[in-house]
């Protein structure tokens, strides 16, 4: 089955960690996090980032991809996070790693 997603975001690279930009028609993504666990306090939540595999080499035909990450810093709708195996995956969702 084939689904058509809109992204939120998208994910760079950068030197040994990666970014999350939100893009801002999907603020409230981020306002739901911090309303969740606190402002100021973002810095070490886990966090899972639902994003769409666009590596041509997945050989499963998956088209999503969940992500465990760290969240290292926010800048208003910009995530830092521990380094992620995708560059320039649309993200689909972020959430809170409620099991960790």
């Amino acid at each position: 089955m084939h689904l058509s997603l809109e992204p939120i975001g998208i994910i760079k690279k950068v030197a040994n960690k990666s970014e999350i930009l939100i893009y801002s028609d999907f603020e409230p993504v981020i306002r739901n996090i911090v309303s969740k666990i606190g402002e100021g306090a973002e810095k070490g939540q886990k966090l899972l980032v639902i994003h769409k595999n666009n590596n041509m080499k997945q050989v499963d035909g998956h088209q999503v991809q969940v992500t465990k990450t760290t969240l290292l810093e926010r800048n208003g709708n910009l995530l830092t996070v521990s380094k992620i195996e995708a560059s320039e995956d649309s993200v689909i969702d972020v959430r809170l790693d409620l099991t960790a």
